[in-house]
């Protein structure tokens, strides 16, 4: 009788670490996406402070990860913004805000009145696994 209790008691064991086992390797990582990327304003002038709010929606824990922001790029191809920020957080929804002050809009700067665009990527794991674009226009 010991035996066969001993022998019943080892087998949920091993059925318990298998289950866990292929839980924790099959189901992957949590997925997460940006569900919007937006500013305050549409239209900006030189100097002025942009809020910029991205929002992002999780399947489950989400560590190891970064927000990076990069855009409004002058005449010499370079980016006025890069911004690299670290994200944890848990399941459901959650929103980011990152205060951007603007340069001066001017030929001097390599930066003229037009349409910019903001590139918004979370990198989870050195992967890329969600981006979006926004734009706005910078005026004198």
């Amino acid at each position: 009788m010991r035996r066969e209790l001993f022998i019943f008691v080892v087998a949920i064991i091993l059925i318990a670490a298998s289950v866990a086992f292929a839980y924790m390797f099959l189901s992957g990582p949590a997925a997460v996406r940006i569900v919007s990327v937006s500013t305050d304003k549409d239209v900006y002038h030189s100097r002025d402070t942009m809020k910029i709010t991205v929002s992002f929606e999780s399947d489950g824990e989400i560590g190891n990860a970064t927000l990076h922001l990069r855009g409004i790029e002058d005449r010499h191809g370079d980016a006025q913004l890069h911004k690299s920020i670290p994200i944890h957080f848990p399941k459901g929804m959650h929103t980011e805000v990152y205060n951007h002050t603007l340069p001066a809009c001017s030929s001097c700067s390599g930066l003229n009145a037009g349409n910019y665009t903001i590139n918004a990527s979370l990198v989870q794991d050195g992967v890329v696994v969600s981006s979006m674009t926004h734009s706005f226009r910078l005026e004198q």
